[in-house]
C-alpha cells in the first residue's frame, strides 16, 4: 500500500520518481525555447495518460523513447540544413510540415495534407474507423456483453 501511494503522488506531481528536481519541464522547454531562436519553437506538453491518472506502462515508456527519438533524428535531418541560412530565406519542403505517427509497427512522419485528408477535424479523429467493425467482439471479450447487445442493436436498426 505504501508503494501506491508513493507512485500516486509522483503521477499526480507529473514526474517519475527518478526525475529532476532541477531539469523540469518549465526549464527544459525554456532552455529549448532559447536554443531555437528562429529555427524552431517548443512548447511542453503533459502526457495523455499522466493527466488522466493512470500510471505510464513499459509499452508507453518504450513508445514515448521512440517516438523522441525519431522526431530529435527528424530536427537534426530538417533543421540542420537550414540552420545557417537567412531569416526569411529559408526554403522548407512539404515534408517538413508533418505530423509523427505510428503504423503498425513502425514510425513515420505523415505530411499534413495527408493527415488533413484523412482526418476528421472537427471530431478530431480519423475518417476510416477500421476497428468499428471488430469492436462488438472487443466488448463482448472484455465481459461487456450489455454494451456489445447494444451495439448489435443499434447496427440491426441502421
Amino acid at each position: 500500500m505504501r508503494r501506491l501511494s508513493l507512485r500516486t503522488r509522483f503521477d499526480t506531481d507529473g514526474r517519475s520518481e527518478k526525475s529532476s528536481t532541477i531539469y523540469n519541464t518549465e526549464t527544459l522547454t525554456k532552455i529549448f525555447k532559447e536554443e531555437g531562436k528562429d529555427l524552431f519553437d517548443a512548447r511542453s506538453a503533459s502526457l495523455g495518460h499522466t493527466l488522466q491518472g493512470g500510471v505510464p506502462s513499459p509499452l508507453d515508456r518504450t513508445r514515448a523513447a521512440r517516438l523522441s527519438l525519431r522526431c530529435m533524428q527528424f530536427l537534426e535531418k530538417h533543421a540542420v540544413p537550414h540552420a545557417q541560412a537567412q531569416k526569411g530565406k529559408r526554403k522548407y519542403s512539404k515534408e517538413t510540415a508533418c505530423m509523427i505517427a505510428i503504423r503498425g509497427s513502425g514510425i513515420v512522419f505523415a505530411p499534413m495534407d495527408e493527415v488533413v485528408a484523412h482526418g476528421d477535424m472537427k471530431n478530431r479523429r480519423g475518417k476510416d474507423v477500421w476497428w468499428r467493425d471488430i469492436k462488438g467482439l472487443a466488448e463482448a471479450l472484455g465481459g461487456r456483453a450489455g454494451l456489445a447487445a447494444s451495439i448489435k442493436k443499434e447496427k440491426a436498426q441502421a
